[in-house]
């Protein structure tokens, strides 16, 4: 009877210790899958931040300096290789040497021997008069003249005089004075290299200017010829820096005197 009581009490003990570990297994297998899936949400949450994280960079410039030996004062710079294909030659353009010679004023009085062979002259003998002959007085008058008459410069009686020939007295030496004057105003203010830019042909070239000196003694451009236009501009430029002068007189009154000025320069390569 005892030991029938002692059983049950063992059975049953038994079966509250099989409830005991299957309650125990049933809970493991509920804890495994819980920590699965907080250890999977953990994992993402690193993951996503992670990536969402900003990562500061610096960058770093170490400069090129020189070192310098203090002892003996000498200074060593950083070397740079440089390959050959990054270095471009050029081949130096070659000129030709361009020779100015400073041009040459042509007196304007000199005669074309052309055209003094061609003058004729006549030598016509006095004739005697026949019987009484009145003359009229009246018609011994010098000729009026006209203010705004223009003359040759070799034709009018009393030449301009240029500023610093008052010394001059005859036609001659205002002529030679003016001449010289002139000749440095275009060594001084003509652009005698202006021929070789332009590309002109080799040799000597003229430019022919006619100015007249008017009534006032300021000097008004009439007609420029020229090889090109430039010079011609050229050639207006020294025109402008004639000084006025002393007008020149004919019949005692002052009177417009034209000029013809040719500036002979020569172009060399």
């Amino acid at each position: 009877m005892k030991n029938s009581k002692e059983s049950r009490d063992l059975t049953r003990q038994n079966e509250k210790n099989v409830q005991k570990s299957q309650k125990h297994d049933v809970n493991l297998q509920k804890n495994s899958s819980l920590y699965f899936q907080i250890g999977l949400i953990m994992c993402l949450l690193a993951a996503y931040g992670a990536l969402e994280m900003r990562f500061q960079s610096n960058d770093y410039i170490i400069p090129l300096t020189a070192y310098v030996d203090s002892e003996n004062d000498a200074m060593f710079a950083p070397s740079v290789l440089v390959e050959p294909d990054a270095i471009e030659t050029s081949e130096p353009v070659k000129t030709k040497p361009v020779h100015i010679i400073k041009p040459e004023i042509i007196d304007n009085d000199t005669p074309d021997k052309k055209e003094t062979d061609n003058l004729i002259t006549e030598i016509v003998k006095p004739t005697k008069p026949k019987g009484n002959v009145t003359v009229d007085l009246g018609a011994l008058d010098p000729p009026k003249v006209d203010p705004d008459m223009e003359l040759p410069f070799e034709k009018v009686e009393v030449m301009p005089i240029f500023p610093g020939c008052e010394s001059a007295t005859t036609n001659d030496e205002r002529r030679k004075c003016m001449s010289d004057n002139l000749t440095k105003i275009v060594k001084r203010r003509f652009d005698a290299g202006l021929g070789a830019e332009l590309g002109l042909k080799e040799g000597v070239q003229k430019i022919y200017i006619q100015f007249r000196i008017n009534k006032f003694g300021e000097a008004e451009l009439v007609q420029t010829r020229a090889p090109h236009q430039r010079l011609e501009k050229e050639a207006e430029k020294v025109v402008s820096k004639v000084p006025q002068m002393t007008p020149g007189l004919q019949g005692g009154k002052p009177v417009s005197v034209l000029y013809t000025l040719p500036i002979a320069f020569q172009v060399k390569y």
